[in-house]
């Protein structure tokens, strides 16, 4: 990865802080239930229920990754279904913003063996999905694909940029109290950490604030980057907004992940 020329000075702490993550693409492809997607028909075996909220409700299915079609990586699973279902009558998608560490409104289902029999799933799965229970149209789908593993620097948003790089942050803050600056070093290195992607791992994209850094009554400071959902909209099919050009994120504490413990993941989102 070449670090563009403005950024140089400040190689060593910014290298060091890169983390493996594996961006995602959508596309309107046909998927089918053992695909990784957004929306659409979830993988679901017969002997299993589908998720419901605490009304009763089914809930949203928003995606499924099957790891085993992700390219490996490091303390990630690399085989099973990680699901995640959201409220389906809930303006906020579920989250409760007052507490987030209230997970009753979304839920997250890891199946560790992935039937490869069609015979063996529930395919009649019909939902009646509330208009604004999902960040795109009811009824539409995306196939995810994957990019290769890669190394991501700390992106601008992450709440521990500062302490991470604190060289290229003073660099930055600096420039920002310039009165004639527009801004265009920052937009730069979000672009070069591509932090506005989907992506499974890695550093965050926020519009507004890391929520981590906030005072929770469970501490969220030491959670990563599980699955990160941003907002897109063009000319390949896929509408996906979260509020106005938003994101939607999973963090998961790393003892969690390392054990498989999906449930004690939480999801925040956020809008300009």
């Amino acid at each position: 990865m070449t670090l563009p020329q403005a950024f140089a000075p400040f190689a060593n702490e910014i290298f060091a802080s890169m983390r493996p993550s594996v961006r995602l693409t959508l596309s309107t492809d046909p998927a089918t239930p053992f695909d990784s997607k957004v929306g659409g028909t979830p993988y679901l075996p017969k002997d299993h229920s589908y998720p419901t909220g605490t009304d009763g409700k089914p809930m949203a299915f928003l995606a499924q990754i099957n790891f085993g079609q992700m390219p490996a990586l490091p303390d990630f699973p690399t085989s099973g279904m990680l699901q995640f279902f959201i409220a389906n009558n809930d303006d906020c998608f579920g989250i409760n913003f007052d507490d987030l560490t209230d997970r009753t409104g979304y839920k997250l289902i890891y199946h560790a063996h992935v039937l490869d029999d069609i015979n063996a799933l529930q395919t009649d799965i019909s939902i009646d999905t509330d208009e604004y229970a999902l960040p795109f149209p009811t009824g539409h789908s995306y196939r995810i694909g994957f990019d290769e593993v890669m190394p991501q620097a700390v992106t601008a948003f992450d709440f521990k940029f500062d302490e991470t790089v604190p060289n290229l942050a003073q660099f930055l803050n600096d420039k920002a109290d310039q009165g004639n600056y527009n801004w265009e070093l920052h937009s730069e290195y979000d672009s070069w950490t591509q932090a506005e992607s989907h992506r499974v791992g890695g550093y965050p994209f926020f519009t507004q604030d890391d929520v981590r850094g906030w005072e929770h009554g469970e501490p969220l400071s030491d959670y990563v980057l599980l699955f990160q959902l941003a907002s897109e909209y063009g000319d390949e099919g896929v509408e996906l907004m979260w509020g106005d050009c938003g994101v939607g994120n999973f963090f998961i504490h790393p003892d969690d992940l390392a054990n498989l413990r999906f449930d004690k993941a939480f999801f925040t989102f956020d809008c300009c």
